[in-house]
């Protein structure tokens, strides 16, 4: 399935993506984001070397950024294997191309010791991109 899947969603689909939801979208989600609305706030997305000195990754805030960027991964992972449908993703689910832009710097940070790091949210944020195009009025 490309991000322009040209099939419309079916039940399943929709079963699958209220599952993701459940998982990714829980009363304890909402202090992961907050931090990440901090930390912009405070410039602290600069660069890789300022996330890393604001969140060290045996803080906790680490793990609630981690939260964040793990629910893009695991959503690329899905849509990469073709077992999650574009269309419901995109149009229900937080758009992941802002958030991939504000955390790409610190992601490469953290690839300098982990190459693999959410390789998924980036390639997702690029399904993105090409989604949103495909559905814009020519």
């Amino acid at each position: 399935m490309t991000a322009a899947a040209a099939a419309p969603p079916t039940h399943a689909d929709g079963m699958l993506f209220v599952e993701y939801y459940k998982l990714w979208d829980t009363p304890r989600d909402s202090e992961p984001w907050t931090l990440l609305h901090r930390l912009n706030a405070e410039g602290a997305f600069e660069d890789a070397a300022a996330v890393a000195a604001r969140v060290p990754r045996s803080s906790p805030d680490y793990g609630l950024f981690d939260r964040v960027c793990c629910s893009f991964e695991q959503a690329g992972v899905l849509m990469r294997n073709g077992l999650l449908h574009p269309d419901l993703y995109f149009e229900g689910w937080v758009s992941p191309r802002p958030v991939w832009n504000l955390v790409a710097e610190a992601v490469r940070g953290l690839r300098e010791t982990n190459a693999e790091a959410y390789v998924n949210f980036e390639w997702l944020a690029e399904r993105y991109d090409e989604w949103r195009a495909a559905r814009a009025p020519r």
